[in-house]
């Protein structure tokens, strides 16, 4: 009885953990310019999907207020 607790107890803690990640949608912005910083990594860090084109970064619109949070 006790191991029945304990594993559902474990799937019911990975479920919550899975469905309370945002899935941002916006589109593309300039968010800042990939020069020695690294800004790349605190994104990839914090779940926020991000492109590199010509050395700019660019971030969905709607992470832009969680990435000012967590890379600033």
């Amino acid at each position: 009885m006790k191991k029945i607790k304990i594993v559902l107890h474990s799937i019911l803690i990975l479920l919550l953990t899975t469905s309370c990640q945002k899935e941002y949608t916006g589109e593309y912005v300039r968010w800042g310019e990939k020069t020695n910083s690294n800004a790349a990594d605190l994104l990839e860090q914090n779940g926020i999907p991000y492109k590199i084109k010509d050395g700019i970064i660019y971030i969905p619109e709607d992470a832009f207020d969680k990435s000012i949070w967590c890379c600033s």
